[in-house]
């Protein structure tokens, strides 16, 4: 009897230890989570992906907090408690909670759109007449005065989807913008669009070097008397769940890593598209920023950008100025992305010169046209 109770002794002190070593390994991997965002990705291989579980790390703590409640460990818990208090802060960039200050009277207001429209289901993923219909009468029913579209699709063929005429219809008092970042058969076009209840006054785009697929367009209008120029972007994904194929031990330079991206060569594995998309977006938001720094004009950088809220790009982005609309004025976790995983990947950032009134995320009655959700920010121009 004895030798029993000594055993189940011994089993619940290995089980205890075994507790605390995860406690203490999670929240060290929760502070290198945190901190590797301050380091470019090439820094260290494995930097990128540990910044992705940041998130999870943090929910992982509030298991913690619980599991020590429960069990009375109350130093343990005060440690917990402490870590969460001192991560607060990013919190809101997952789960927010803010209250709108819409004036119907502020002649300064400018509502944006901003929604990646999955080729207006081209690829019948949901059966496409349909789907596409439903997209733009959600659009008629739900206008903006600035609205951008990523994974924008058009064709001049009689029998495909002539999208851009099919909204100049629908929207027939609107400016439009439109760049094409690849043409098939002369006819079939992928790009962005950016449309404008104010009129357009200079139109440009950036052209990735290290990427063929996304870009960027920047759209200067003309709003009452001020000028604001809207970078409508599409970064690089990470394509998890897409059979992309890579050049094995090809390194993303501006150079040839757009070959990398058409070669019929073996894939990467999970780590390495995480390292060197990590590395692909760095380079393209830079070329952003770099363009957006040169203008003292209202800007936002408005789009898909294909990340979570805490990465070194995002980090980036922030110190130049910009701030997220979702941590000021959204509600709830925010999600963007809801195709096997639900992430926050789709940003409104506004520029010193705005003042953000409402952010919304549409996420009812949409999941079904895309698999992005529309998002919608409501700002003031100071």
């Amino acid at each position: 009897m004895n030798i029993i109770l000594k055993i189940i002794r011994y089993l619940f002190m290995l089980l205890k230890r075994t507790f605390h070593l995860s406690f203490f390994i999670s929240f060290l991997l929760l502070v290198i989570s945190y901190y590797a965002t301050y380091f470019r990705p090439e820094t260290f291989f494995l930097l990128p992906f540990v910044a992705l579980l940041f998130p999870a790390l943090l929910i992982l703590n509030l298991f913690w907090i619980i599991f020590f409640a429960i069990t009375f460990q109350y130093k343990r818990l005060v440690i917990a408690v402490l870590i969460q208090l001192f991560f607060f802060p990013q919190i809101k960039d997952y789960f927010n909670i803010q209250w709108a200050s819409l004036s119907k009277n502020n002649k300064n207001k400018i509502s944006v759109f901003s929604f990646n429209v999955k080729l207006f289901d081209l690829y019948n993923w949901q059966n496409n007449h349909l789907t596409r219909e439903k997209i733009f009468q959600y659009l008629e029913q739900n206008p903006a005065d600035i609205m951008c579209f990523q994974e924008f699709y058009t064709s001049e063929d009689t029998n495909d989807f002539n999208n851009l005429e099919e909204l100049k219809k629908r929207f027939p008092d609107y400016y439009l913008h439109t760049e094409y970042f690849v043409t098939l058969r002369k006819n079939d076009h992928w790009g962005l669009l950016t449309m404008s209840k104010y009129p357009i006054i200079e139109k440009s785009v950036i052209h990735f070097n290290n990427a063929k697929n996304n870009g960027c367009i920047v759209t200067k209008i003309l709003f009452h008397n001020d000028t604001i120029q809207i970078f409508n972007l599409h970064i690089q994904s990470y394509s998890f769940f897409k059979k992309r194929k890579w050049r094995p031990n090809q390194p993303p330079d501006n150079d040839n890593f757009i070959q990398a991206l058409d070669t019929s060569a073996k894939g990467l594995n999970f780590f390495q598209k995480i390292y060197y998309t990590n590395i692909l977006k760095t380079q393209q938001a830079e070329n952003i920023l770099e363009l957006a720094k040169q203008s003292n004009y209202p800007t936002l950088l408005v789009g898909d950008f294909n990340d979570i809220p805490n990465s070194y790009m995002m980090r980036k982005i922030k110190e130049a100025g910009f701030t997220d609309a979702f941590t000021q004025k959204g509600n709830g976790f925010g999600f963007t992305y809801h195709d096997k995983l639900y992430l926050r990947i789709d940003y409104i950032f506004y520029d010193q010169h705005f003042n953000v009134l409402d952010f919304v995320t549409e996420n009812k009655n949409t999941q079904h046209l895309s698999d992005h959700y529309p998002i919608r920010c409501f700002l003031e121009l100071k």
